[in-house]
Parts: structure tokens; C-alpha cells; sequence
């Protein structure tokens, strides 16, 4: 039965399910003109200033309240609850936003707005920790439109608050993208003039917080620079070691240019004949499962094309079973598929001083409706939040 939803008119029509590109330059500033340590024997800073630090384990602290975020939506399907709470628990992200998804689309078959609302702000604040912030942007946006239509209020200050997450989130990937990637520069300067203290700890470091933020190809970069150092202090071993680790990397994706070089270069005399050819399988492995993880990610994108199409048709129940299916289609695929594709660092960071900008707007909207209302309780959220722009 065609259903009639006051918010059609509002959803962005270049909903897909990838990271944005953030954009371009004040890094230079940050990374390339700062200071050199006074102590030439010690190149590398043993963690970030203090106030970032801080600033981190503020947000850390703000992690997604399943309890709350659930209670909040009040599913009346107690299996439901209990596997959207699994997932959400074990950060199985993506198959908890199709559960999500689901339920949307039951909102929409039943026309519920109130509960279709309640359930994309839960999809855009799981996408947020997910670190998936094009689709996060887009599900609060869709709420947001929603909640102003409806004259909910705190629908409304709820979705500007949210968003000022988003981007603050976005500020705080941008900074760990330009910390790892000042490490990396001091740590290859270091190698190249002879000062190795602390450089093969840093480096271990710096490709453990690249793969946390989904940056593969910084981390395989990491890894290369970690096998120049092993070059250097002439442990040939642990040097092909961290070249084997860089060309799995580059396969899972699907750089095999870069897995050839490395792995040509290898040196039999450092590897047998049957380790290598394990070696050989795992890559060959890892790049199957990445040319697997693309075709799924262009079956999800081929769903949302369906799904837009419906929409513009007026047949709404069927645009959401494409877009619950691009879903499902995506939570098949792994993170390296949808994250390999990512702005320079540079880019990144320059433009995180947008989002700082949005995340001051978005968050004095969402102040202005809570202190205007009453609710203390979410107005000094909104001001701890704020207190991160920086």
C-alpha cells in the first residue's frame, strides 16, 4: 500500500555508504614547520601534547550508551532489542544498522514518523562510531527533517547534536590521521640521519593507530619505513618481516603493484622455499577476498540506486527494501573495501577545521532549544561537547 511521508522531499539523493572526503593544507603548519627536538639523539615525540590527549580521552568517553540509545527507541520486540544489543556491544556496526534499517522500514510501512525518526538518529549515532560519517551525516539530516516537520523539539536538538558529534568526530579522526603521519615523517627523517632511538617502537605504534582509524595504505607505508630501519642496523630478517607485513597490506587493497615490487625483492636466502609460498597464498588470499569485498560494495551501491528510484516514484516500502538490502550487501564486505579510498592527510586535516565550524553551529542549536526547554541535563551535554572545538 503506498504510503504518503512528508520527508521525501528532503533525503540528499547522493545517499551511498562511504567515507566522505574531508579536504586539503593547514598540516604543513603542524607537521612540517614545527620545531625540531633539542636532544638530535631522541626524534620522536613519545605521544601527542597533553590537550590532545585529554581532549581524546574526553571523546572516548562519549561512547554510544546502548542502554539509553535503545530504551530511547522502545522496539516492543524484545529478540529484536536483544540482537541489536549484541551487535552493538561486539561493534558488529554494520550488521546492527541493517537490524536498524528494518526497523525503519517498518516505521515507513506503517507511516510512523515519530519512530522512523528515533530509529535514524540511533542509524546516524552507530554510523558515527562506526567512523562511516557520509552515511551518519546523511541518516541525521534525514532526522533532523523530519523532527522539524513534526515541530518535535527535542527530535530537533537531538539531530543538531548529533551532528555536532559528527563533526567533531571528524575533527578527531583528521588530528589522529596528522599525529601518525608526523610520527611517520620524523621517523623516516630519523632513519635517514642515523638516529634510531625509539624509532621501532614509534613506528609498531603508528601502524596500530593507522589501522584503528582505517588507514591501510599509511600503515603499509608504516611498515616499509620499519624494514628501512631493520635495513639500517643490518637485521635482514626482521627487515623482509616488515616488508612480507606491508605486501599483505597492499593486497587486502588491491594495490598488487606494491606486492610485487616487495615481494620480488624478497631474499630467498631469509625465507624457505615453503614459507614463501604460504606467503604467496595468504596475498593471493587477501586480494580474492578484496576483489569479493568490491563487488559487494558495487551490488550495495546498484541497491541505493534502486532505492532513490523508488523514491522519486512515490513507492517507499519498496525503496527501503534496496536500501535494508545495500545494507545487508555492505555488511558482508570487509572495512578495507569501503575505507581504501581516502583523502591525503593534508586535505583531511585542513578541512576538519570546517567541521569545527559546523560542530560550533550544529551544537549552539542544539544548546539554544535545550536551555529554552529546561532539560539541564542535555544542555550541559551539549556544552561538554562544545568544549572539544577547538
Amino acid at each position: 500500500m503506498a504510503v504518503t511521508m512528508k520527508f521525501r522531499q528532503y533525503i540528499p539523493d547522493h545517499a551511498v555508504t562511504t567515507i566522505p572526503v574531508l579536504a586539503m593544507l593547514i598540516a604543513l603548519h603542524y607537521f612540517l614547520l614545527r620545531d625540531e627536538a633539542e636532544d638530535p639523539g631522541i626524534e620522536l615525540a613519545d605521544g601527542a601534547p597533553s590537550f590532545y590527549q585529554n581532549w581524546q580521552r574526553q571523546l572516548d568517553d562519549n561512547e554510544l550508551d546502548i542502554d539509553a540509545e535503545l530504551k530511547r527507541l522502545e522496539l516492543g520486540d524484545a529478540a529484536r532489542d536483544r540482537l541489536i544489543r549484541e551487535l552493538l556491544q561486539q561493534k558488529k556496526y554494520q550488521q546492527a544498522r541493517t537490524q536498524l534499517l528494518e526497523v525503519a522500514g517498518a516505521a515507513v510501512a506503517q507511516n510512523d514518523q515519530t519512530r522512523l525518526g528515533d530509529t535514524l538518529l540511533l542509524l546516524g549515532e552507530v554510523a558515527i562510531n562506526q567512523q562511516e560519517l557520509a552515511a551518519a551525516e546523511i541518516y541525521l539530516q534525514e532526522a533532523l527533517y523530519l523532527s522539524m516537520e513534526q515541530d518535535n523539539l527535542m527530535g530537533t536538538a537531538r539531530s543538531y547534536q548529533l551532528l555536532g558529534q559528527l563533526n567533531i568526530r571528524a575533527r578527531e579522526l583528521a588530528r589522529q590521521a596528522s599525529n601518525t603521519n608526523d610520527d611517520l615523517w620524523q621517523a623516516r627523517n630519523a632513519i635517514s640521519r642515523g638516529f634510531y632511538q625509539g624509532v621501532n617502537e614509534n613506528l609498531r605504534r603508528v601502524v596500530q593507530e593507522n589501522l584503528a582509524i582505517r588507514r591501510y595504505g599509511a600503515a603499509a607505508d608504516a611498515w616499509e619505513a620499519l624494514a628501512s630501519l631493520h635495513d639500517k642496523i643490518h637485521d635482514d630478517y626482521l627487515a623482509q618481516q616488515a616488508r612480507i607485513e606491508a605486501a599483505k597490506l597492499y593486497a587486502s587493497t588491491g594495490q598488487m603493484a606494491h606486492v610485487h615490487r616487495l615481494i620480488d625483492g624478497l631474499d630467498d636466502g631469509l625465507i624457505s622455499a615453503s614459507d614463501l609460498a604460504g606467503v604467496k597464498r595468504e596475498i593471493r588470499a587477501l586480494f580474492d577476498e578484496h576483489q569479493q569485498d568490491l563487488i559487494k560494495t558495487s551490488q550495495a551501491r546498484d541497491y541505493q540506486m534502486f532505492y532513490h528510484h523508488y523514491l522519486r516514484k512515490g513507492e517507499f516500502e519498496r525503496a527501503w527494501e534496496f536500501r535494508i538490502k545495500a545494507s545487508e550487501t555492505l555488511a558482508g564486505a570487509g572495512d578495507r573495501a569501503i575505507f581504501q579510498r581516502q583523502a591525503d592527510v593534508i586535505a583531511v586535516l585542513y578541512n576538519s577545521n570546517f567541521a569545527m565550524d559546523r560542530a560550533r553551529k550544529y551544537l549552539d542549536k542544539a544548546g539554544n532549544i535545550y536551555g529554552a526547554s529546561g532539560v539541564d541535563e542535555m544542555l550541559e551535554q551539549t556544552l561538554e561537547m562544545e568544549s572539544l572545538i577547538y
